[in-house]
């Protein structure tokens, strides 16, 4: 009855979060329709290595205070102990405080370093240190770890399907006044600015309710009383992240730099619209954390083990239809939205399509392993994987040209997901 119990909430949270990413993926796939149309390849390229830029920055010094929330303080729920919990909440805001002012500041400076690497000229240089904005005011770290943790999976589904909306129809007029590229940097950052705030405004709210409001005065401990084995865990996740941004921002820098900026505007799309096949399902990853932190700490292997599988086989399968369809399809739906000028992004889009197959059915091997205490070696796997990717991509795009990305996120994939199956079998 338990097992049947964690699963229906889990369907339910997914279910939840997977209406609200699908429609938010409609709405951020209209966004780039709208922008690659009016923009062009190049200028698209331009605003998407900008943000890559400063997402990979953002990542690299963020601590990452959501996953250390879920996993630590489900144990202090589980044990009653509310000055534990606190305690852990004081801890999360501070490592969200550090981070953004570390990364918004260090962004700021290496992009006059970066930028003529990337081609950039003066102007877009400052947009970039325009963009930085977006890592000073990130403090959700620790009010989205709180939201999961107590499962208020519906107010992250609205406040990701509001801000895109609200993105859309700011792109919508700007691209009816053929706006340029300075007007769409800022409405994209604006966006990510929004998306953030309102998540710090719903988490500390949540803490309100919850008799935790006080949280940030309550105890004499201070800041630096975390419990006990968090700042390891705190680094590995970390640089797991720190790593992972690879293979979802990095990646598009490296193309830009090895082909050049129209050829990261191809490749921007092609990761939007193969988006349609994984973002909904990063739904379930967000929802199965949580219920697999909980059922690890409470000594339920059994429920654990089984919950790690049941249904994803079914989401690969899902994926791997959605991607039939991308491969029939895809050419004459990348002419008649983006426009002709993007079809040349057909062959890339199949090649990260379908090593995306492959993420959505591995979905469950992170936040199990992350579950488990098995945070190091699942770093070092994942260190081995991105270690492959960096090294095998820019000889690929020289070889094969664009398409040569895509195959290198499925050689990524792969090594990554036996990577996990081995930690986990290892436990």
């Amino acid at each position: 009855m338990k097992q049947q119990g964690v699963f229906r909430r889990l369907v339910v949270n997914s279910g939840t979060l997977f209406a609200g990413d699908a429609a938010s993926s409609l709405f951020g796939l209209l966004s780039l329709v709208l922008m690659a149309r009016v923009l062009g390849p190049e200028q698209l390229g331009i605003l998407a290595a900008i943000q890559a830029y400063v997402s990979t920055v953002g990542v690299l010094v963020n601590f990452q205070s959501w996953h250390a929330i879920v996993s630590y303080g489900a144990r202090a729920l589980a044990d009653q102990d509310t000055v534990a919990f606190e305690r852990l909440i004081r801890v999360g805001t501070l490592l969200d405080l550090i981070s953004a002012l570390v990364g918004a500041v260090v962004a700021a400076l290496v992009a006059v370093v970066v930028g003529p690497l990337l081609s950039w000229d003066a102007a877009t240089t400052r947009l970039a240190a325009l963009f930085c904005v977006t890592i000073a005011l990130d403090l959700s770290g620790t009010p989205k770890g709180v939201l999961r943790m107590f499962d208020r999976f519906g107010q992250l589904s609205s406040v990701t399907l509001l801000t895109a909306g609200l993105k859309c129809a700011a792109v919508a007029v700007a691209a009816f006044f053929q706006a340029g590229l300075d007007t769409f940097v800022v409405i994209t950052g604006a966006a990510i600015v929004l998306d953030r705030l309102l998540l710090c405004m719903l988490g500390w709210r949540v803490l309100i309710q919850r008799g935790h409001g006080g949280a940030l005065r309550r105890s004499s401990e201070g800041f630096g009383d975390a419990p006990a084995g968090l700042w390891p865990f705190v680094w590995t996740t970390n640089a797991s992240s720190s790593l992972g941004i690879v293979t979802r921002e990095l990646d598009i820098l490296i193309v830009a730099g090895v082909l050049g900026p129209s050829s990261a505007g191809l490749y921007r799309v092609a990761r939007q619209f193969a988006a349609l096949l994984s973002r909904p399902f990063e739904a379930l990853y967000h929802a199965v954390y949580p219920e697999l932190a909980q059922l690890w700490a409470q000594g339920e292997v059994l429920a654990f083990r089984q919950l790690r599988w049941r249904g994803a086989a079914g989401a690969g399968v899902f994926a791997l239809l959605v991607w039939c369809v991308l491969w029939l399809f895809g050419e004459p739906l990348l002419a008649r939205t983006v426009g002709s000028d993007y079809v040349a992004a057909h062959a890339v889009l199949l090649w990260y399509a379908l090593a995306l197959v492959v993420g959505v059915a591995a979905f469950a091997l992170e936040p199990a392993g992350y579950s488990m205490g098995r945070s190091k070696p699942m770093l070092v796997a994942h260190a081995g994987s991105v270690l492959l990717y960096v090294v095998i991509l820019p000889p690929f795009l020289l070889a094969i040209g664009l398409p040569g990305a895509g195959v290198a996120a499925l050689v990524f994939q792969l090594s990554w997901a036996a990577a996990m199956l081995f930690v986990q079998r290892a436990r």
